[in-house]
């Protein structure tokens, strides 16, 4: 039934329809030269045939067939343009926050006083007691050469040049504790009381929470053993998958809406760094946007859902509907009164439901919206069977 009522509404439409120039002859009977017949005055009738996409014929329509075919039209429209775009992604660390506790010497963990993760510590506090032989050997070298200063303070005040010599060894052996991350006041005890202590203690670089431990009582460290990971939640980064096709339009400083899993309203952010590299494995880019936590709301691991509203400019544009897709290239039918004209146009993203203009149209036009395909196969059958094709009558 359909195929029938399709066949009719051509014939309708083939029966209503005519091309510029195809009366030419008419009421003349073929007298006088061609230069001699009425030329169409421009911008009426087929003025834009000579330009229009080749295989395609301009058409006539008149007002009784118009409404029978349901031919419907939109104004080329100029305005700011604007899209959406949506993505999701995952609550991280902020690496610029985040330590990894290591030893720099080889020893045994003998105490563990930050024995849980998630436990929040300050700066320097103490994380375990490792008991090292190079670093009581350093202790007991240290005292020793302290002892020699002061036997030889006691025994000549005036030795200046030995007392230089041995300051220079004093302080090297300290900058060895030191390096060996030895902690202050234990090194200042050890020049006070000149006892060597068994232990020294491992201390918390910044202030945040633990989150990895691997510190034991009883196991043997080196310097390549992560014994601790501490980081500071004040700040987390989201980190939001951008699809390859909306990475043209996202870019530093562009905001952003985070729905966040266990987080009732919505956060806003801006994001502040687009990696360089696309993951080969999910065909997307991480940016990143900085998140603050003063109040440990937002977790690590989190996932979100992630909105963007985005701002294109200002520009022509037309309904989805006007534009007819062929491949490599997009078709609309201008209107103009009782003639159709057929036009190539160069289109733009799909931005709410319209295309934007890139190049082809005119503020202000007219362009079917409705009964397009119906034109569009009556334009190409016009182009196909008359001679000359597209240019037919001109």
């Amino acid at each position: 039934m359909s195929r029938w009522l399709l066949v009719l509404l051509l014939v309708l439409l083939a029966s209503g329809c005519s091309s510029p120039g195809a009366h030419d002859g008419h009421g003349a009977h073929g007298a006088g030269p061609p230069s001699a017949r009425p030329q169409h005055p421009a911008g009426h009738g087929a003025p834009h045939a000579s330009h229009g996409p080749s295989g395609y014929a301009p058409l006539t329509l008149s007002p009784p067939k118009a409404a029978a075919i349901g031919l419907a039209t939109a104004v080329v429209d100029r305005g700011k343009l604007g899209r959406s775009a949506t993505s999701v992604g995952v609550l991280a660390l902020d690496e610029t926050r985040t330590s990894h506790v290591h030893a720099k010497v080889r020893g045994v963990v003998e105490g563990v006083f930050v024995d849980f993760l998630g436990k929040p510590v300050r700066r320097g506090q103490p994380l375990c007691a490792i008991y090292s032989q190079s670093v009581l050997a350093a202790q007991l070298e240290f005292i020793a050469v302290l002892k020699q200063q002061k036997q030889l303070s006691a025994a000549s005040k005036e030795d200046k040049d030995g007392d230089l010599g041995l300051g220079a060894v004093i302080d090297g052996a300290r900058r060895r504790l030191q390096l060996w991350d030895v902690p202050k006041g234990q090194i200042e005890r050890l020049e006070r009381d000149l006892t060597p202590a068994r232990t020294f203690a491992l201390s918390a670089p910044r202030a945040g929470v633990v989150l990895a431990r691997q510190a034991y009582v009883g196991s043997y460290v080196e310097p390549g053993t992560e014994l601790y990971v501490i980081s500071d939640t004040s700040q987390l980064w989201a980190l939001i998958d951008l699809y390859e096709a909306d990475v043209p339009s996202i870019h530093i400083g562009t905001p952003v809406r985070l729905a966040i899993e266990g987080i009732p309203a919505p956060v806003e952010a801006i994001i502040d760094f687009l990696p360089p590299t696309v993951d080969e494995a999910t065909r997307t880019l991480k940016a990143r946007a900085s998140l603050p936590n003063p109040r440990g709301e937002l977790r690590p691991g989190a996932f979100l859902s992630a909105s963007f509203s985005i701002e294109l400019g200002e520009g022509l544009s037309v309904p989805e509907d006007a534009v007819i897709r062929t491949g490599k290239r997009s078709i609309v039918f201008v209107v103009h009164g009782e003639h159709v004209t057929p036009r190539e146009v160069r289109i733009g993203p799909l931005v709410g439901g319209r295309y934007r203009v890139e190049q082809g149209l005119s503020e202000g036009e007219r362009v079917a919206t409705g009964a397009q395909f119906l034109i569009d196969s009556e334009s190409r059958l016009r182009a196909t069977s008359t001679p000359g094709g597209a240019h037919a009558g001109h």
